[in-house]
């Protein structure tokens, strides 16, 4: 990418940074205690506010990927893949907001909140489009010649060594699985009629920009496949995308495994059933996973000879003989 379209890349997802710490903020403000957020995010609400809730666990998750995409974009070869990733991961995760704050069962809140969350996730979701045409016209043509030179940031992107690639591949893989098996376990325990409340958000959210609870597992699998087989074929987009499906999981096993220690699941686990006992095993195995591919995938990777352009002019190790 050129040095413009990187600069106005980070400026996007400053801006975009900044939305979600404000309502974070204001989440802060109204919350009796700071564990009581925490627990909401969790996918524990026990102490609602008054005024509802304005975030949930994909908002802290979007402002580390906004905080790394901006640094990104201004230091590193990845700058493409950091921003289309974050540009993509906000349109899928907000732009449900969009039609659920807008439907009938969100008319018991507040007017004026609903309309300043309605309005957050429309700026987001045109910033998140924003970043990706950015992405696609900022690119600089992969067709390099021996006269061009290109300093070392506008390289091209590295791809993950062979066993980070694999490593990532296998526990993107298996989060993809995990987070799909249980919802499709969840869709047969509830019925799907029932399902379908938690796929569009009816009655199920707490947060007035939480994605539907379905939707937004659905949502997390996807990423997870898609990077897994960008993985599985060591493209350099694996390694942003990985690592942002890679936060998700690690903030999903976060949250699952603190609400198991909050209801001292592990402490009586033996006497729990199997189904139980996968759950709680899940959500350990999410925050592991989420762990692994992050150290996996933040290497600085491989460069591709193929695609590697000649960066730079060098003297001739021999005179001519003319």
């Amino acid at each position: 990418m050129g040095r413009g379209a990187r600069v106005f890349g980070a400026v996007c997802c400053a801006l975009l940074a900044l939305l979600s710490l404000l309502w974070i903020g204001r989440d802060v403000g109204v919350a009796a205690s700071l564990p009581d957020l925490w627990w909401s995010w969790a996918g524990s609400p026990d102490a609602a506010p008054e005024n509802h809730w304005g975030t949930s666990l994909y908002d802290p998750v979007l402002l580390g990927v906004y905080a790394v995409a901006g640094v990104t974009a201004l230091h590193s070869t990845a700058a493409a893949g950091a921003l289309a990733t974050a540009g993509a991961a906000t349109i899928l995760l907000r732009a449900p907001a969009l039609w659920t704050l807008t439907a009938d069962w969100m008319q018991g809140v507040d007017q004026d909140l609903r309309n300043r969350a309605l309005l957050s996730a429309g700026v987001a979701v045109t910033l998140g489009a924003v970043l990706l045409i950015s992405v696609a016209a900022g690119r600089r043509p992969s067709e390099a010649t021996g006269a061009d030179y290109l300093l070392p940031d506008e390289q091209p992107p590295r791809r993950p060594a062979r066993g980070a690639a694999a490593t990532g591949m296998l526990f993107l893989a298996a989060a993809a699985v995990a987070f799909a098996a249980w919802e499709l376990r969840e869709a047969a325990r509830t019925g799907w009629e029932a399902y379908g409340h938690r796929l569009t958000g009816e009655y199920t959210s707490w947060a007035l920009l939480q994605p539907p609870l379905a939707y937004g597992k659905w949502a997390t699998a996807a990423m997870c496949f898609v990077a897994a087989v960008a993985a599985a074929r060591r493209a350099p987009l694996s390694r942003p995308l990985g690592m942002t499906a890679g936060a998700f999981v690690l903030g999903w096993g976060a949250a699952d495994t603190s609400r198991y220690l909050k209801d001292e699941v592990f402490e009586n686990f033996g006497a729990l059933g199997t189904e139980h006992q996968l759950q709680a095993g899940t959500g350990i195995g999410l925050l592991l996973a989420g762990f692994v591919i992050l150290f996996a995938l933040a290497g600085r990777g491989e460069r591709d000879p193929v695609a590697e352009p000649l960066s730079r002019w060098q003297e001739p190790s021999s005179q001519p003989p003319w």
